[in-house]
């Protein structure tokens, strides 16, 4: 375990003690070239001499001597006048070979939650022979969330910010407390589980070396992150162009899953994708696969399991398929565990079925034959048979008879009453079309009506259509097996409206009077939508949907929208077409970008909003398991986030698209293009 060594300015000097197991120092020379070393570490700047405010200084360097490292922890503060009126300080050391490090907490954990460090020291010097370490072997390692990091800053990612800062910059931190200091360092530092490429961030995370406050005689040289107070003269000496606030420190790169990471922690992995049984032949190479979810992602092992269920590792069989070539003839079986630092998981237990590759299948005789006569008795018809028989020829006679003709006269009345019918339900579908056609707010701006009657809901523009869509058979109405709600279901759509190509349908959620449509022109998904708003417990809005299984990325381009006050116009996901159903969206409306989401458990719809951007304006939704994040991008591929969610849905199965409402009893026109369905 680690050596300690205390240090005060006070006359009795030096009090250094060590483990009994220690392995710092194994000789004595060593012991007293590292005792010399640590007390040119231990200075003190007492600021109150110059109007400043006395603070503890917690370190963390690295200490290379003779040809060995060594990982100090120093905590330093003031400890009064001595006896002789002069200012006095303590300095306590902690010092780990790196062998020891991977046993404990980070760094910044240590320093601030280690009941063992001295606070006062009037002893003469002596050396421990017995310390008890459990205190320190049992600290507890920093958690994710990122929780201080979304408190200070309002987003738990930015605590990746220091790790992608240059080394040796320096951070303001007269708005923080030490504690607080250390608490981002130790978040910071345990986000290197996904940053660390080695996957080995518990010694990483001590390669970051820091102290909370830069003192004059401080080497620069020692720390990766340098700590200021304004009230420090040091402060003017080390501070650099780039210089900022902790507090102030954002992330500029990050991939979903380390996003997910900061702001929702660690989450054990379930599978979603089980592995299934399979049947080959014999010389064939046979693929299993499965995939599990979790963060960070887990990682795979494949077992071959025999009959008494022992599993036994194959070896190099750590991915998401497995391949068994030649495998042997018979019933072999295979299971596969999915691992992360949060948990783990294993499969059921599947088989694999290989036969002889051309191998005759059973099969049974056509020819039923009576138990108790051999195969090549003839057969002697029945009276029953005979009978069956003579009706079937008589009914084959009866259909040779020539057909019944009909009198002339009932042509002169059947022929005029089906003219007449086929009139009638045409003159009904006209009527049904006309009733359909938006109607025109007189007190709309002109232009807002010009723009709206160009747009020819009665007659869509068949020409601009690509015939790829022309040709498109109906969208079928999503299944009704789901039970109903107390509330009034949406209705479907006719085609005479919505012109989609499969797997995309339309749908009128909740109560919408206005009328609504949606074609795709040129790869241009057009809608128009109305619909009082997405809001509160119940929304009337016009979805444009496809269904969606398992983890999805969705994101699409608002390419022109008519943001009248109320009006919403986005990308959602959602768990089935129920006004009240649990959701997520992110769009845009007269004012600000939205990102609004709905739980089950939820009273009410949940609201983050952010000034409006400039059209086309990106969306996005990453949805993995129930976990949903939302963000935007002015040009496709630097993304703001704006929040991850917990969204229970009931089932695997939801729906995904294009949301358009009104806020008002007429129609929006918004055109979205380059919609993107990716599943993860």
């Amino acid at each position: 375990m680690p050596q300690q060594l205390i240090y005060t300015s006070a006359p009795r000097g030096v009090v250094a003690g060590r483990s009994g197991h220690c392995t710092v120092a194994r000789s004595a020379a060593m012991r007293e070239a590292l005792m010399l070393q640590l007390e040119k570490f231990s200075y003190y700047q007492h600021l109150s001499l110059s109007g400043g405010q006395e603070r503890p200084i917690f370190c963390c360097r690295i200490l290379d001597l003779r040809g060995s490292r060594y990982h100090v922890l120093t905590r330093i503060h003031d400890a009064g006048l001595d006896f002789t009126g002069r200012t006095n300080f303590l300095a306590h050391h902690l010092v780990f070979t790196p062998e020891e490090i991977r046993d404990v907490a980070s760094p910044p954990v240590i320093l601030r939650d280690w009941p063992g460090w001295i606070k006062s020291w009037e002893k003469y010097p002596e050396l421990f022979e017995n310390e008890d370490w459990t205190s320190l072997t049992n600290l507890p390692r920093a958690a994710a969330p990122a929780i201080q990091w979304q408190q200070m800053t309002g987003d738990a990612a930015n605590g990746y910010g220091p790790l992608e800062a240059r080394s040796g910059i320096a951070f303001n931190v007269d708005n923080l407390s030490d504690e607080q200091v250390l608490s981002l360092f130790a978040e910071t530092l345990e986000l290197l589980e996904l940053r660390d490429p080695r996957r080995d961030f518990r010694a990483s995370a001590w390669q970051y070396t820091f102290t909370t406050s830069m003192q004059e005689q401080d080497n620069p040289a020692d720390f990766r992150w340098r700590c200021l107070h304004s009230d420090n003269p040091a402060s003017n000496r080390f501070a650099g162009p780039d210089t900022r606030a902790l507090s102030g420190v954002r992330v500029l790169r990050a991939t979903n899953e380390e996003m997910i990471f900061a702001r929702s922690g660690r989450q054990a992995p379930k599978f979603v994708i089980p592995p299934q049984n399979v049947s080959s032949v014999a010389g064939a190479t046979v693929k299993l696969h499965a995939k599990a979810e979790g963060v960070p992602t887990p990682a795979y092992q494949w077992f071959a399991v025999d009959r008494s269920g022992g599993k036994q590792i194959i070896a190099n069989a750590t991915s998401a398929e497995l391949l068994v070539s030649n495998p042997p003839l018979g019933v072999t079986r295979y299971a596969v565990r999915a691992s992360n630092s949060e948990g783990e998981s294993t499969s059921d237990v599947i088989t694999l079925s290989v036969e002889q590759k051309g191998q005759p299948t059973a099969t049974r005789p056509t020819t039923p034959t009576s138990p108790g006569r051999p195969p090549s008795a003839p057969h002697i018809k029945s009276a029953g048979e005979i009978e069956q028989q003579r009706q079937r020829l008589e009914t084959e006679q009866e259909g040779k008879k020539p057909p019944r003709k009909w009198p002339l006269f009932l042509f002169g009345i059947l022929v005029p009453l089906t003219i007449l019918t086929i009139i009638a339900i045409h003159e009904r579908q006209q009527q049904r079309l006309i009733a359909n056609l938006p109607r025109h707010d007189t007190n709309a701006p002109v232009s807002n009506q010009r723009h709206l009657s160009n747009t020819n809901l009665a007659k869509p523009p068949m020409a601009t259509v690509s015939p790829e869509i022309k040709r498109s058979k109906p969208t079928p109405a999503l299944s009704t097996s789901q039970p109903a709600p107390a509330i009034t279901p949406s209705a479907p759509l006719s085609d005479t409206v919505a012109r989609l190509p499969a797997p995309w349908a339309a749908r009128r959620i909740g109560s919408i009077p206005a009328p609504t449509s949606a074609f795709v022109d040129k790869g241009d998904f057009i809608v128009h939508g109305a619909g009082r708003n997405i809001d509160r417990q119940y929304d009337d809005f016009f979805f444009v949907q496809q269904p969606a299984a398992n983890s999805v990325d969705f994101s699409s381009r608002v390419k022109t929208a008519q943001r009248e006050l109320a009006s919403r116009h986005g990308i959602m996901m959602r768990e089935s077409i129920r006004p009240d159903a649990s959701f997520a969206f992110i769009g845009l409306s007269q004012t600000y970008i939205l990102w609004a989401h709905r739980d089950a458990t939820s009273t009410a719809c949940q609201y983050t909003t952010v000034p409006i951007a400039p059209l086309p304006l990106y969306l996005r939704l990453v949805r993995r398991t129930n976990s949903i994040s939302s963000a935007y991008s002015t040009n496709g591929s630097t993304w703001t986030w704006l929040g991850t969610n917990q969204i229970a849905f009931s089932g695997k199965d939801f729906l995904l698209g294009l949301a358009v409402c009104s806020g008002n009893a007429g129609s929006v026109e918004t055109v979205f293009d380059h919609v993107a369905v990716k599943n993860l």
